[in-house]
C-alpha cells in the first residue's frame, strides 16, 4: 500500500503546478488584496468547497487563454478555480512512498 507524503521542501501554491500533478493541501491563505468582505468570502467559499490542510488535490486542465480557469480535482468532486484562488491554496506536492 502506499501513501502521499507531503515535505515542507516542495510546498508552493495551487496556481504553479502543472497538469497531472497532485498534491496536498497545506494551507487557504488569507492574504489577498481586495476588500475584507470580499477576502472572507472567497477563503470561506474555497474551505467549504474542500480546500482544506491535508486534502489531496489534482490539476486536471488549464484554459487555453492565460491559463484560466484551473481544473482541480479535491476528493470526488472537480472545480474551476481562477488563478487568483488558486494561488491562495498552499500545497505541498505529493510523492508515492
Amino acid at each position: 500500500m502506499s501513501s502521499l507524503l507531503a515535505t515542507p521542501s516542495n510546498s508552493t501554491t495551487l496556481d504553479k503546478l502543472q497538469v497531472g500533478d497532485s498534491a496536498l493541501v497545506t494551507e487557504v491563505s488569507e492574504n489577498i488584496i481586495v476588500s475584507a468582505k470580499s477576502s472572507f468570502d472567497v477563503v470561506r467559499r474555497l474551505k467549504e468547497l474542500g480546500f482544506v490542510k491535508g486534502e489531496s488535490v489534482k490539476i486536471l486542465h488549464r484554459g487555453y487563454f492565460g491559463g484560466e480557469p484551473l481544473a482541480v480535482r479535491i476528493g470526488q468532486s472537480t472545480f474551476a478555480l481562477r488563478r487568483f484562488e488558486a494561488a491562495l491554496i498552499g500545497v505541498a506536492k505529493a510523492g508515492i512512498a
